[in-house]
C-alpha cells in the first residue's frame, strides 16, 4: 500500500496503517548522558556526535517529560488532523543512568493524552539486567521501539568513529531486546572514510539476516561543533560524496532491503545553520526527491533485488 506514492516502505505510511491517523514522534530529552562522554569509556563521544547527541530538535528548556510532551504537541500538531503521537526519548543514551529515572520518565510519557507508542534511542551496550527488565515492562504497556545506533557492520568503521564497542557486542545487545520480544530499528550512516558499496549493502545483508523491524539511513554530515570536523580538517581530509553518489547508494541499499522492513528515515535531519559540509544535506527535501525519482525513472522497488 502506497499511501505516500513511495517505493518502499515509508514510516508515514507504516502508521498510517496501523492507526489509521496520523502519527507524530515527538522528540524528547530525558537529561541522560552516554558512557562514551562521562569517561566510562571515553570522553570524546563518537566522532560524528554533536554536543547535543544528536537531540538537536528537542527541547529541554520546555520543563519535564509532561511539558516537553505538551510544547512539542503544541509545535508539531496540525489543528483538526485526527492525530496520535510517539514518545521519542531522542538524545543521547536512554537507557544510561538512574533505571528509577527512566521508570518515571517513560511511564509519565505514555500516560500523556494521546500517546499511542515509545521510542527509546539507547546503545546496544547499554542495557544492563534492570533496564531489560524496564523495557521488558513497558512492551506490555504499550507499542515499545528501540532505536540503536549501529552506525556500520565494519569493526575497522567503528574503531575509526569512537562507538566504543564491536558488531559483535551490537548483536549480543540486539538478541538481548529479541528476546524479549521488543522491536528494534537501528541507524546506518553512509560516508564514512573507508567505506564503500560493499560495506553498506553488508549492513542491509545484517539487517536482513537478523529481521530487524526498522531502519534508519542517515547521509554523513559534519557539523560545526563536532569532533568529527576537527579530525577532518586537522588530517587535511575532503569530503568528497555528492547528492548523486549518496542516493544512489540508498537506492542501492534499499533494493537489496527485505520489503517488509520499515524505512523510518534516508536522511539527515540536522539544522542548517550548525552543518559544515556536505551542503547539498542541508536540504533534505530534495535528497528525498531524487531518490523518488530515480526509483520511479528506474522502475525500482525497495526489495526488488533482495535474496531471501
Amino acid at each position: 500500500m502506497e499511501l505516500n506514492k513511495k517505493r518502499y516502505i515509508d514510516l508515514d505510511t507504516h502508521y498510517k496503517i496501523k492507526y489509521g491517523k496520523k502519527i507524530i514522534k515527538l522528540p524528547l530529552d530525558g537529561g541522560f548522558t552516554c558512557p562514551n562522554r562521562d569517561g566510562t569509556i571515553d570522553t570524546r563521544g563518537c566522532i560524528f556526535c554533536s554536543d547535543m547527541g544528536a537531540g538537536e530538535w528537542t527541547y529541554k528548556s520546555a520543563g519535564d517529560i509532561k511539558d516537553q510532551i505538551g510544547y512539542q504537541k503544541q509545535k508539531l500538531a496540525k489543528p483538526g488532523r485526527d492525530e496520535g503521537y510517539i514518545a521519542y526519548f531522542q538524545n543521547f543514551t536512554n537507557t544510561y543512568g538512574d533505571v528509577n529515572k527512566m521508570r518515571q520518565m517513560f511511564f509519565d510519557a505514555i500516560r500523556q493524552d494521546d500517546i499511542v507508542g515509545l521510542s527509546i534511542a539507547t546503545r546496544a551496550d547499554c542495557l544492563a539486567d534492570e533496564v531489560l527488565a524496564l523495557l521488558e515492562e513497558l512492551n506490555k504497556e504499550t507499542d515499545l521501539t528501540v532505536e540503536l545506533g549501529m552506525q556500520s557492520v565494519n569493526n575497522e568503521t567503528l574503531d575509526f568513529i569512537n562507538r566504543g564497542y564491536s558488531h559483535e557486542t551490537f548483536d549480543m545487545g540486539l538478541q538481548k531486546l529479541y528476546e524479549l520480544g521488543i522491536e528494534v530499528t537501528v541507524h546506518i550512516i553512509v560516508g564514512f572514510p573507508g567505506e564503500s558499496i560493499s560495506d553498506y549493502l553488508n549492513d542491509i545483508a545484517y539487517i536482513n539476516y537478523r529481521g530487524i523491524a526498522g531502519v534508519k539511513i542517515h547521509n554523513l554530515y559534519i557539523e560545526n561543533n563536532s569532533y568529527l570536523k576537527y579530525f577532518y580538517e586537522f588530517n587535511n581530509i575532503t569530503y568528497t560524496m555528492t547528492l548523486d553518489e549518496y542516493t544512489d547508494i540508498v537506492i542501492a541499499m534499499l533494493r537489496h532491503l527485505n520489503p517488509e522492513t520499515i524505512v523510518m528515515r534516508l536522511t539527515g535531519d540536522g539544522i542548517r545553520e550548525q552543518i559544515a559540509y556536505p551542503d547539498w544535506s542541508k536540504n533534505k527535501g530534495k535528497v528525498l526527491a531524487t531518490i523518488d525519482k530515480k526509483m520511479k525513472d528506474g522502475d525500482y522497488r525497495q526489495g526488488d533485488l533482495w535474496i531471501t
